[in-house]
């Protein structure tokens, strides 16, 4: 309950019946309250801890809202609700509801268990993470957008007070954290970086064992909740931002440094000399807290015996940390240490690790092969070199050291069996395996920092964001300054459609690459600056960022890099009316990776330039592109851009109006994509296929897979590709004639595209919901709209959008019956058109004209155009303006009085319009029909056809839910007239 001063108190947890809402507490019926049932546990599936969080759903659902999310007139009504509609999102119910807290909500209530939140502590991590003041920056001046602070703050205190009492109680019943440990040892956490060690032998052919050593040292030490390594790659990472050289002497402010930018407490370091046959190796442990300093050596009688020296020597080191025996037990049976007991092997191996982390795959595929020979049962070797294999584009040779790597590792320890597995996973692209081997190893490696960061990427790959965000914020919590995680942080906020976000995180790794001078790492982050601006409708701000990167790049001379980002400038450079430019780009960037035998990259590029052939209507040539680049991707075993290139295949055949070739290989890449487990491929598949089916009519199917796809995007929260498919849905049921349902799907898709702060969709959008207003009779309402989204589209300068929106404006003006105004607007249409080459636009304009034409009794003319017009939409595959070219020939005809040739035409446009399920050109096709056959003397068949057409409009307008449709100048006279000559068919 809540009192005066808003203090959530919780009352009571027993069988209860709330006086306002249809409580249907039973007693001795059910066990429980069935309003407050899990959708397994209506089911009589086994429960867990998540069943708990579901009811928690249901309660947050009810305090922000005062409604329950499932209302039946029954007991097994409201429990069936839950097992098969997902909740209404709180904040369509109440607008000025926190977002977040809407979302919190909607995910406690999935109907899978398995897209809840996992436990309890993901609730209040999310709800305390929205209270936080955002940081600032002064690095770059960026536009302010709307924020959760500036939502009403009278949702929060109740709402988080309520759900940590209600946690309380849960994890009091022991579901969510099982049963109650016994104390653990109440030890801080220690974080502990090893630099590489010094060389002072004098001997330069020894300088390989400084890292490998380090290396040696991390993985025998290991890792618990207890103790954090930083990994070695991050390590070297920092050594070499603050360029400190390996045989550097370390002095304190530098040694201050480095634990600052790795954010370890412990540091270590060493040398090493070699005297005969014997190694000696000195350590200094240093506890930068206490400024404490610990000396410990070890001794190896030869290179042999190195691993068993360096045993000792991280045993050593774990008692001066002065961790409990149980932890250092636990980091024992912990550690990932690689299965060899060749130091050649391992000197390799760990070379060939620091050349893949700096991005030098070739040298490192060279160094991992080096080490399988010094060692032919090295299993994480093969694995390794079946990785760089695969990152070079050999398919066949990144399987075959792959499945010797799984063939060796039988008898392994779990963390290198789990790890060969993942990489194994990953090299033949089965990215669902992959995440679950990865998962395997962090259970038992949870605080190794590759191993998130490897989770992270994969989870991002397969859409689930949330996933990722929680392994990166792990990362980022343990060390703020780790520049990759932030990275994935960016991208992770990105797909979720909150770009401003993936910008603060930007900012960050930006500051410390600037302040470490990185140059590779600044040039990545301005090369990301560059993608979010684009998706902001920024293509200015793009293009500096771009351009910036290249320039280091180029200084550095890393040639995919310039390939990555010239690939970048060019899906900037073409929408600003560079198309020219763009190209260039595109091909140097083509020869670019031809030049350096980077066979994947060039699969992959041959896919963005037949993007650009086909956004330039050259669907030929953006075919045969891609059935070269579909022939590379399976030789490199890449099947998920194998699966993009046979989507893209069909999306080119039916630009082209070959909608049998299109429709198989559409069906190709769905099937695939389902084989792969890949759920965005997935949506994207039937995102694609519905847009096709649209097209060519078959509108029930399309929905089919609109609704398919819209389910995908809402579960990874994709705003943007579910503002494009709620878009995609609101077409179809324009063309339908469900007007109502058309603009409500509209109005979540500009909702979505605006969230996501997508200027070129708004453009698009905005319009579209305007266009909608329009058909409905809202003209004088849809006129904000529509002039705002033509502002916008010239704002980001896309000509495809000036010239819709100008159509749609002319749509606007034709409905209020202002023809010469109508006229004005379609005629600044097709001059924008003309300037393009969308030959969608320029049909439609003209097809606009046209109507005007017929309209203002000029039809001898209009009656060819039009002819030509619906062959030409028919070729496109836009049946609906086909069809509509269709009717206005038939007014042609009719206003010419050539009644017959007229019953004809509208014959045949009313039998397409019937079997299409077109209702608004059946309404007009019924009219015109009646009309014709009326003046050439059938009254009474003219009467059946008048009634019909009066019985369509009725059911659009009972639809739509409203008479200002009936008020349109294009449908008014129809719906008065029908109603006049049904009862009565006397000329």
């Amino acid at each position: 309950m809540l009192d005066s001063q808003g203090r959530a108190t919780v009352m009571d947890f027993g069988i209860a019946r709330s006086m306002e809402l249809t409580g249907m507490t039973q007693t001795g019926a059910l066990l429980g309250t069935p309003d407050y049932m899990s959708p397994e546990q209506a089911k009589g599936q086994e429960v867990d801890a998540r069943s708990d969080l579901f009811t928690l759903g249901i309660i947050l659902y009810e305090l922000l809202t005062g409604k329950t999310p499932y209302r039946a007139d029954t007991v097994l009504g409201t429990l069936l609700k839950r097992t098969q509609e997902r909740a209404r999102p709180p904040h369509e119910l109440d607008p000025d509801l926190p977002r977040y807290l809407s979302d919190v909500a909607v995910r406690c209530l999935e109907i899978d268990p398995r897209l809840r939140y996992q436990k309890a502590s993901e609730i209040l991590a999310d709800l305390e993470g929205q209270r936080k003041p955002r940081s600032t920056t002064l690095l770059l001046r960026l536009p302010r957008f709307r924020t959760v602070e500036e939502f009403p703050t009278k949702w929060i205190g109740p709402a988080l007070a309520a759900l940590v009492l209600l946690l309380a109680v849960v994890v009091f019943r022991g579901k969510i954290f099982g049963p109650v440990a016994k104390p653990g040892p109440a030890t801080p956490a220690v974080s502990l970086a090893i630099l590489p060690f010094r060389n002072t032998s004098g001997d330069p052919s020894l300088d390989w064992l400084g890292p490998s050593l380090a290396e040696m040292l991390n993985t025998d030490i290991g890792q618990s909740a207890y103790l954090q390594t930083v990994s070695s790659s991050r390590v070297s990472q920092i050594l070499h931002d603050l360029r400190i050289a390996p045989d550097s002497n370390i002095d304190p402010d530098t040694l201050r440094r480095i634990g600052e930018f790795t954010s370890a407490d412990r540091l270590l370091w060493g040398q090493f000399a070699r005297f005969g046959d014997q190694i000696r190796i000195d350590v200094t442990l240093r506890d930068l807290k206490q400024q404490r300093t610990f000396a410990l050596k070890a001794t190896a009688p030869s290179e042999k015996e190195l691993p068993r020296a360096v045993e000792q020597l991280a045993a050593d080191v774990q008692k001066s940390l002065a961790l409990p025996a149980d932890i250092i037990k636990e980091l024992q049976t912990r550690a990932l240490k690689p299965s060899t007991q060749s130091v050649q092997a391992l000197r390799y191996y760990n070379e060939g690790l620091q050349l893949a982390h700096q991005g030098k795959v070739l040298e490192a595929q060279k160094s991992f092969q080096a080490a399988t020979r010094e060692d032919q049962n090295f299993a994480l070797a093969y694995a390794k070199l079946g990785q760089a294999y695969a990152n070079l584009g050999y398919a066949n040779e990144a399987e075959q050291a792959v499945r010797k790597a799984v063939g060796l590792g039988e008898k392994l320890p779990p963390q290198e069996k789990y790890l060969i597995a993942a990489i194994h996973a990953r090299t033949v692209n089965d990215n669902q395996k992959a995440i679950e081997a990865y998962e395997n190893l962090a259970k038992v490696l949870p605080e190794d920092s590759d191993v998130q960061l490897a989770l992270a990427g994969l989870y991002q790959a397969a859409g689930a964001s949330d996933k990722a965000r929680e392994c990166y914020g792990r990362l980022l919590s343990r060390d703020p300054k780790y520049v990759e995680a932030l990275l994935g942080m960016c991208g992770v906020e990105v797909m979720a459609g909150n770009p401003q976000a993936g910008i603060d995180y930007l900012n960050r790794a930006l500051a410390l690459a600037i302040e470490l001078g990185n140059d590779d790492e600044k040039s990545a982050i301005l090369y990301e600056f560059g993608v979010i601006y684009n998706q902001l409708s920024k293509p200015e701000e793009s293009l500096r960022n771009y351009q910036q990167a290249l320039e280091i790049e180029r200084r550095l001379g890393k040639k995919e890099d310039i390939a990555q980002t010239l690939k970048g400038m060019a899906q900037v450079q073409d929408p600003l009316g560079k198309p020219d430019e763009a190209l260039k780009s595109l091909e140097a960037a083509l020869r670019l990776l031809r030049e350096i035998g980077d066979k994947a990259g060039v699969g992959d590029t041959l896919i963005d330039l037949s993007n650009f052939y086909e956004a330039h209507a050259q669907n030929d040539q953006a075919l045969g592109l891609l059935k070269e680049s579909l022939q590379i991707q399976r030789e490199v075993g890449n099947q998920a851009y194998e699966a993009l290139c046979l989507n893209n295949i069909g999306v080119n055949y039916a630009d082209k109006g070959q909608y049998d070739d299109a429709l198989t290989y559409l069906n190709q890449a769905l099937g695939l994509r389902e084989r792969l487990k890949d759920p965005v491929g997935v949506a994207d598949s039937n995102y694609q296929m519905a847009d096709m089916l649209a097209k060519v009519g078959q509108f029930d199917q399309a929905l089919k897979h609109y609704l398919t796809a819209l389910e995908v995007w809402r579960k990874v929260n994709d705003k943007r590709r579910e503002a494009y498919t709620s878009y995609g849905l609101g077409n179809v049921f324009e063309q339908q004639g469900r007007l109502g349902a058309a603009l409500n799907a509209k109005a979540e898709a500009l909702k979505a595209i605006r969230e996501v702060q997508d200027r070129t969709g708004m453009a698009e959008m905005v319009g579209g919901y305007g266009d909608s207003l329009s058909l409905l009779g809202r003209g004088e309402e849809a006129q904000k709209s529509l002039d705002e989204a033509l502002a916008v589209a010239r704002e980001v300068k896309n000509q495809a959008l000036v010239g819709q929106n100008l159509n749609f404006q002319g749509d606007s003006l034709f409905y209020r019956g202002d023809l010469k105004a109508a006229k004005g607007r379609y005629e600044q249409a097709l001059q924008v058109a003309a300037r393009t080459t969308d030959r969608r636009l320029i049909l439609i304009s003209k097809f606009n004209l046209a109507k005007v034409a017929v309209k203002e009794g000029r039809s001898g003319a209009a009656v060819g155009d039009l002819r030509g017009l619906a062959g030409q939409a028919d070729a496109l595959g836009l049946k609906y303006v086909s069809v509509e070219c269709s009717v206005y020939v038939g007014e042609a005809l009719l206003n010419a009085k050539d009644y017959s040739l007229a019953s004809r035409e509208l014959d045949r446009a009313l039998a397409r319009s019937e079997k299409l399920g077109l209702l608004a050109l059946q309404a007009k096709s019924q009219y015109l029909l009646a009309t014709a056959l009326r003046l050439a003397g059938n009254g009474a068949e003219a009467s059946r056809h008048y009634a019909d057409a009066h019985r369509i409009l009725d059911e659009m307008s009972s639809e739509a839910k409203s008479d200002t449709l009936l008020k349109r100048a294009d449908l008014g006279p129809i719906y008065a007239e029908s109603a006049k000559w049904s009862r009565s068919a006397s000329p």
